[in-house]
């Protein structure tokens, strides 16, 4: 449903079909660990992967697809793919993206954690990156390097608010082929949408605006259908970031108050 409804709209709605779920107003909790199958042979298919459907929660939950589809049509973006916190979600997009001797280039002044996650896996696979304001496109042409791989930009930063052209990000990166991450946690898709500026991955700490009760942990990535699938099908199920369906529900219900919580302190300035 993606560009159909307005922003408010789609916070309530998008991902959610109630007649396919007993008619339930509110989004059930599919709190369960595993499906069961009509036959072993119906099960067989589903683990090779002929026939759709739901095996085993840490590989997909309906609650948590929802989630999901959710975010991907507030993004504006082919899929989603939902995580137990927000560094569960950065880690398995950077573990996803460079192996070692690649070099990543990164917004100066990032969060805390992800930066710990840039050391950490700068000392155990010799993936190096350089933090950087990030300021023309002189400073980024020259920052980088054959082995450069990935651009990591957090806009607003966490915590000094600093921000990034991400347009002008987007087009350097197109010339060299380099994958775009963007953390969007502070701005949230309200009130930016970094794939419509050619920015090819986003991911949030739902933790704060998205969840916006300060009772869940959570982290959210969109980008096409094939790097979430291929996300998916690697990092996330062989690490096991996942969300729990609970939680999946609680962001789903946040969800429906992010336009009318964004845009109070708007209304305050």
């Amino acid at each position: 449903m993606k560009g159909k409804h307005r922003f408010e709209t789609k916070t309530i709605h998008d991902g959610y079909e109630s007649k396919s779920h007993h008619n339930s107003l509110a989004s059930p909790i599919y709190q369960t660990s595993t499906f069961t199958f009509e036959t072993a042979e119906a099960g067989e298919k589903r683990f090779a992967g002929e026939e759709p459907g739901y095996i085993y929660s840490r590989l997909g939950n309906p609650t948590v697809r929802m989630l999901e589809e959710r975010i991907a049509s507030l993004e504006n973006a082919e899929a989603g793919l939902a995580f137990g916190s927000g560094m569960a979600a950065v880690s398995a997009v950077l573990m996803h993206l460079v192996k070692s001797g690649d070099h990543i280039l990164c917004s100066e002044g990032v969060y805390g954690c992800t930066f710990g996650l840039l050391k950490m896996i700068e000392e155990k696979f010799e993936v190096e990156h350089d933090l950087l304001p990030l300021d023309s496109v002189e400073q980024i042409r020259q920052a980088i390097r054959p082995n450069t791989t990935v651009i990591y930009i957090e806009t607003p930063i966490n915590p000094t608010l600093k921000l990034i052209d991400l347009g002008m990000i987007s087009s350097v990166a197109k010339e060299k082929g380099i994958t775009v991450v963007v953390d969007n946690t502070f701005s949230t898709p309200y009130l930016q949408r970094p794939m419509e500026f050619g920015c090819d991955i986003v991911l949030h700490s739902a933790t704060k605006y998205i969840g916006g009760h300060g009772d869940v942990v959570a982290g959210l990535v969109v980008s096409d259908q094939k790097t979430i699938t291929s996300i998916a099908k690697s990092t996330q199920k062989d690490i096991g970031g996942i969300l729990s369906p609970f939680d999946a529900w609680l962001l789903l219900r946040g969800l429906k108050t992010l336009p009318i919580r964004m845009e109070s302190p708007l209304l305050e300035c």
